[in-house]
């Protein structure tokens, strides 16, 4: 149902909830995910919930990413699958969304609809509880939207990674839990030193298409708009 909305107020400055949101990702995707220590298309329709006072909440435009809107539905369907705030699902909602966009032009990074599928029946499997406060359209929509961006953070992160072994073997020695043999730790700590170099390969990712980007926030006060 359509809405009179308030002009974009400003543009934002760059900002990364980007590992946060490949993280849970790798939570609420593990069919998928052999990969990131890192939740991730088309909008809603609408999202009515019923107020207190008996007045109907209707679907509404949060902000503009490169003049795509971003709405409500989408912002509460993250909110409630990752158990956000709603300003920091809105803004985990812009990174997924330039992150999307990014990886929907690589073909490798293509979701079939029978993965989005299983991947969405996994997730109700694990959340029940998703199934009352979500619609299985938000749902699939979202999971699909994780999935590609993972797809595409393994194909084209995951080669560059390159983690040397005195690199193992000094964060061996400098680790007390460790234990004392390297045979049975060293492939743990390669893994976790592979994560973190993911992890921050991301970010830079996700900070660039945050400064070429151009988001812009409905209805907020000009103070409130800095993420």
């Amino acid at each position: 149902m359509p809405s009179s909305v308030v002009p974009p107020d400003r543009v934002a400055e760059p900002r990364s909830l980007s590992v946060s949101v490949v993280r849970t990702a790798r939570r609420t995707l593990p069919s998928l995910l052999p990969v990131v220590c890192f939740v991730l298309a088309t909008p809603a329709l609408a999202l009515a919930q019923q107020a207190p006072s008996s007045v109907t909440t209707v679907e509404r435009i949060v902000a503009v990413v490169d003049e795509r809107p971003l709405l409500l539905s989408d912002v509460r369907a993250l909110q409630r699958v990752r158990g956000l705030a709603q300003e920091a699902a809105l803004e985990a909602l812009v990174d997924e969304r330039l992150m999307y966009r990014e990886a929907s032009r690589l073909p490798q990074a293509e979701v079939l609809a029978e993965e989005e599928q299983q991947a969405t029946q996994e997730l109700l499997e694990r959340r029940p509880e998703l199934g009352d406060s979500v619609s299985t359209a938000d749902l699939r929509r979202l999971v699909g939207r994780q999935s590609a961006i993972l797809k595409y953070v393994e194909f084209r992160f995951r080669p560059q990674l390159r983690v040397l072994d005195q690199e193992v073997r000094a964060a061996f020695e400098a680790d007390p839990s460790a234990g004392d043999s390297w045979e049975a730790a060293k492939q743990g700590i390669r893994e976790r030193l592979e994560r973190r170099a993911l992890d921050e390969r991301v970010e830079t990712w996700v900070r660039e298409l945050r400064a070429r980007a151009d988001v812009r926030y409905v209805g907020r006060p000009a103070a409130a708009a800095t993420p």
